[in-house]
């Protein structure tokens, strides 16, 4: 069932990193594709099974150290890179949505914050706020997507 669960996160870790560099190359995935929005439901999917096998291993509150004697270091490595990618992803992300979202509002492009309106948009720019939000999701389904697959493909029994 691991390697299963794995294979799935994987899966969702290449459709992510598509669906991410696709947005930093200024494209609209979501606007192409609306069911990309569905990888929201796919990390669910392999996130839980994974909090639940690891908590048997490693309990309720484990260490980076604990964690490090299951998986190999370059997949500690690789993990520790995309955490600190998808923070910096994350910040860029919030710097730009200047605290809002973009949407139509009686056919004009507009910027709200809870249904309050912050601005008139043009057309371009609410193309590049939609093509940041789905890079700002993205971002955070690379990590979402790499940790269980790295605990399902690569993590060995601990040594006592």
């Amino acid at each position: 069932m691991n390697r299963i669960l794995g294979v799935f996160a994987f899966l969702g870790l290449i459709l992510s990193l598509a669906v991410h560099v696709s947005a930093l190359l200024g494209i609209d995935v979501s606007a192409k594709i609306p069911f990309v929005w569905l990888l929201h439901i796919g990390v669910f999917l392999v996130f839980v099974p994974f909090v639940f096998a690891s908590r048997k291993v490693l309990g309720d509150k484990p260490t980076l150290s604990h964690i490090r004697t299951l998986l190999p270091g370059w997949v500690v490595a690789v993990g520790a890179v995309i955490v600190v990618y998808a923070l910096v992803n994350f910040l860029l992300f919030f710097l730009r949505t200047q605290g809002g979202n973009a949407a139509i509002q009686d056919g004009h492009f507009v910027l709200l914050e809870h249904g309050r309106l912050i601005r008139e948009l043009s057309e371009s720019e609410y193309t590049s706020f939609r093509v940041n939000h789905v890079r700002g999701f993205s971002g955070h389904w690379l990590v979402l997507y790499y940790m269980p697959f790295s605990y399902f493909m690569f993590s060995k029994k601990p040594n006592p």
